[in-house]
């Protein structure tokens, strides 16, 4: 009849499947392919630094941080620059000897910084995000990239904007951001509540990356990861930046605090290294010291001191393993 309406098209997941079959990798537990990753840190730590070597992996086939060979050969960097760093940015390629030809600007003049709040900007990044030849699309960073106050919500346009555009061209995108200082009650672990502004920002990065000197006196930095909704978490990486270039390593930790049941441990350690002692000798040595009987007791039980009873009385000696 002429008043019939057409059955509506229904798109099932297995239609979907067809269009972007399953999640791929360009650095494998880190980089997903199609989707948004942030990489997190402190003002002049080096997220920007780290961000060009992993644009090295894809432009000129460096290894990934964890040492996994990339698969990358003379693959295109479409790289959004919002901080007025473009100098900075080229001295440093440069100098690591990276192909400068293989970073592509969104436009004709590498001079403009992008800023996502104006229409012509986001057609730019649009365009050039398609190009066959580009393999990564890095936006350093989303404070500068807009106009919003990051603690308004408003400001999870831009980073939907940066999924959807992944998603769409099936390309990672990496997204540098700040995190705040830390506070009192904060711990020595980054986590998401450490990124700077709203909360919203995070919801449509898939992955995010920490970056942070967890010991004040090493020049040693750490890359972590504190959002992954793919896979479980990877290993924190160590690395150091240096004027030829990154050095990766084993991930520094907190410098350990030094207690006092660690000094009187100390103590007890060298004053047992040849003989048992007296119990008595012993905890007048320690008290003399300043130690507490608490102290002593918790030094005593991670030494694992053995009381042993001779007939001069109760010794103290260090275990047989010592």
């Amino acid at each position: 009849m002429a008043d019939e309406k057409p059955e509506p098209k229904l798109t099932t997941w297995a239609d979907l499947e067809k269009q972007i079959g399953p999640i791929s990798y360009a650095w494998d537990g880190w980089l997903p392919n199609g989707l948004l990753t942030i990489l997190a840190g402190l003002s002049g730590e080096g997220k920007s630094t780290v961000a060009l070597y992993v644009s090295g992996c894809v432009t000129d086939g460096y290894k990934w941080p964890d040492s996994a060979p990339s698969n990358y050969t003379g693959g295109t960097v479409l790289w959004c620059e919002s901080e007025s760093a473009q100098a900075i940015n080229l001295q440093r390629a440069r100098k690591w000897q990276l192909n400068v030809e293989n970073f592509l600007t969104p436009f004709e003049d590498g001079l403009v910084d992008i800023n996502f709040d104006k229409p012509l900007h986001k057609a730019a990044v649009i365009e050039k995000a398609y190009l066959p030849g580009v393999k990564l699309i890095v936006v350093d960073s989303l404070s500068g990239a807009n106009n919003r106050r990051e603690n308004e919500t408003e400001v999870k346009q831009v980073t939907e904007f940066l999924a959807e555009l992944a998603r769409d061209t099936g390309k990672p995108i990496l997204l540098t951001h700040h995190l705040r200082k830390k506070g009192m009650l904060d711990t020595d672990t980054i986590t998401l509540d450490r990124l700077r502004g709203s909360s919203a920002i995070v919801q449509t990065a898939r992955v995010v990356w920490a970056l942070d000197k967890p010991d004040p006196n090493s020049t040693r930095l750490r890359l972590s990861m504190i959002k992954n909704n793919l896979a479980r978490f990877t290993d924190p990486i160590g690395l150091e930046i240096g004027e030829d270039g990154l050095t990766f390593g084993d991930a520094p930790h907190e410098p350990r605090v030094e207690t006092q049941a660690d000094k009187a441990a100390d103590l007890i350690r060298s004053l047992l290294q040849r003989e048992p002692v007296a119990a008595a000798k012993m905890e007048a040595e320690l008290s003399q010291a300043g130690y507490s009987a608490r102290t002593i007791r918790a030094a005593k039980a991670a030494l694992k001191i053995v009381s042993i009873r001779k007939n001069e009385g109760w010794l103290w000696s260090l275990p047989t393993n010592e």
